[in-house]
């Protein structure tokens, strides 16, 4: 595998030389492939373990094409780029790049930050010579993120955080998740609804439903055992204690 090389699809020069540039920051350097039958090559030959690919090449949309790049680059990251189109919405580009197991969906135009946090996770993918599992955790209290994030990070994972339903469903970077651990009781959508939306955006993804219950009007043993009706595969009471997860998660992520 080739460190530090990252491949960009796109059939613009000008806009590979931007992200080219950002990449350059992150010490990395690309090699741009124009066309789809281009970057095959690529992928098979030079192993890249970043790839970029944007959703229109000209007229061809590449979308349909990407779960035969995940094939080819199972362990590479992928990010899919796109500038919307009146042919494609971004929840159609969303979707598809879902199916495909892509990594991230970027907008353009994207900000450099969001290149260095995606040079970074693959970084760390290829300090660990595999891809990382990926998991979301979602609560509206920011110890109770901030913890559970550690605890899984600690343990290999890839990790995203949200403090809402509405704010994990709304963020377009995230194109692929392997685990979501989410609390029930929030405000809004809530995690009931939230599952069930959930299962249908990532139908292979496992989800945790956490709850301590809602002080006197339904016991954690209700509150979880609703959320298992609505789609979820595991359970778990706060508090907890960190093995209680990572032991939970083994056996999830081994079914």
């Amino acid at each position: 595998m080739a460190e530090g090389l990252a491949l960009i699809i796109e059939d613009s020069q000008t806009q590979a030389n931007i992200i080219g540039r950002m990449l350059a920051d992150e010490d990395w350097v690309f090699v741009l492939a124009k066309t789809l039958d281009e970057a095959l090559q690529v992928i098979v030959h030079k192993r890249p373990p970043l790839i970029f690919c944007d959703v229109f090449l000209g007229e061809e949309n590449t979308l349909p094409q990407l779960s035969q790049i995940r094939d080819l680059a199972l362990d590479a990251t992928i990010a899919v780029m796109t500038a919307g189109s009146r042919k494609e919405s971004i929840d159609e580009t969303l979707d598809m790049a879902r199916k495909a197991n892509a990594d991230y969906v970027l907008r353009k135009p994207f900000a450099r930050k969001q290149i260095r946090a995606i040079v970074q996770s693959a970084e760390q993918d290829m300090s660990e010579g595999k891809r990382r599992r990926h998991a979301l955790v979602i609560d509206d209290s920011q110890t109770v993120v901030t913890l559970t994030a550690q605890i899984l990070s600690d343990h290999g994972f890839r990790v995203s955080t949200a403090n809402s339903m509405e704010e994990a469903l709304e963020n377009t970077d995230i194109g692929h998740v392997d685990l979501v651990v989410s609390d029930i009781f929030m405000p809004g959508m809530g995690g009931l609804e939230g599952i069930k939306v959930i299962k249908t955006a990532w139908p292979r993804v496992k989800v945790v439903a956490m709850s301590a219950g809602l002080e006197t009007r339904i016991t954690p043993e209700r509150a979880t055992n609703a959320a298992l009706r609505h789609g979820a595969d595991a359970e778990l009471k706060k508090p907890f204690k960190p093995i209680d997860l990572i032991n939970l998660t083994v056996e999830l992520m081994a079914a």
